[in-house]
């Protein structure tokens, strides 16, 4: 199968932007980056390409088809099911090359800068009618991610993008403006629950502060960072939301294993955060704690497509 980018250049769909010179000012505007930094996230004009757009929605058409043991979140779809892996989905492979698609790293690397990592992602899929709330939180609840040396608080960038047209009516993310500039705020466990996640933040500090909903047309996504506090109404329409995440962090920032690999979130089951792969997909790593070999069993393709990319787009932040 071949499409045609922006430039009119045949390519294959299964190498997604391979080859094309990336704007990243286009992607990210200044005052968009500004922002980013002032509300912890921000809802870009533009989305992903057209036709990358259009790719994305079969893949995950197929991952809900040939992985239908899901709950409502579907852990790490960016990686495929094999031998040594204990998270992922069949056709995961697919899903990767969004993960590492230009415009999303260049967005990521205006707003944390230009050595990224990309550590994790999800689906959230609400389904119509019975799609579950989800309460509010931050992300920073991963233990792994930390400061690196002399840094305050970690620099990330989680991309959320929107598989189908998301509204408020359908249970689009919502953000809480400003929150979280001091870094986390205690979250309560409530086991009795019925949500996506079974904790909350401690909202009493936040009770005037504006709450922003993303509303966003198919293949478009929203930025926010670690801390910013965000959550989501049941979906109660009778139309499907779901959401395609991944994460970046800075590269001068630490994924820290060390806490073990039975600690981990989640309402099912633990996910192995510390057992999880990792990638450098832009730039250089400035921390040699970082640990790109655990987790990588049977993702030699992948681990080739990441330095593939790197190499292509490192320059092109440089500039």
């Amino acid at each position: 199968m071949q499409q045609e980018t922006d430039h009119g250049v045949r390519r294959d769909a299964h190498a997604i932007a391979t080859g094309v010179q990336v704007d990243a000012r286009a992607i990210i505007t200044d005052a968009e980056v500004a922002d980013f930094r002032t509300n912890g996230f921000v809802i870009p004009k533009v989305g992903l390409p057209a036709d990358d757009a259009a790719w994305m929605r079969g893949v995950i058409e197929k991952v809900f088809r040939d992985n239908p043991d899901w709950h409502g979140i579907v852990r790490m779809p960016h990686i495929p099911l094999r031998e040594g892996q204990q998270e992922g989905v069949k056709g995961g492979e697919e899903l990767f090359k969004i993960a590492i698609h230009p415009t999303l790293i260049m967005a990521a690397s205006r707003l944390v800068g230009p050595n990224l990592i990309m550590w994790g992602g999800e689906i959230f899929a609400k389904p119509a009618g019975t799609g579950k709330r989800t309460p509010w939180h931050q992300d920073c609840y991963n233990p792994a991610v930390k400061a690196g040396p002399g840094r305050r608080l970690p620099q990330s960038a989680q991309i959320w993008i929107a598989v189908d047209d998301v509204d408020p009516d359908n249970g689009s993310l919502s953000f809480i403006a400003g929150s979280g500039r001091e870094g986390p705020i205690r979250h309560e466990q409530h086991q009795e629950l019925r949500d996506l996640l079974n904790f909350e933040v401690d909202r009493s500090g936040l009770q005037d502060a504006r709450i922003v909903n993303s509303v966003l047309p198919s293949g478009h996504f929203s930025i926010h960072d670690l801390f910013v506090v965000h959550g989501a109404n049941a979906n109660t329409s009778g139309r499907r939301r779901a959401g395609l995440t991944f994460h970046y962090m800075a590269a001068e920032d630490v994924y820290d294993r060390s806490f073990g690999a039975a600690i981990g979130t989640g309402r099912d089951r633990p996910a192995p955060l510390a057992q999880r792969p990792i990638w450098l997909v832009l730039g250089e790593n400035k921390v040699p704690q970082n640990d790109f070999v655990t987790g990588h069993q049977n993702l030699s393709d992948l681990d080739a497509m990441a330095e593939a990319r790197r190499r292509e787009l490192t320059p092109q932040a440089a500039a």
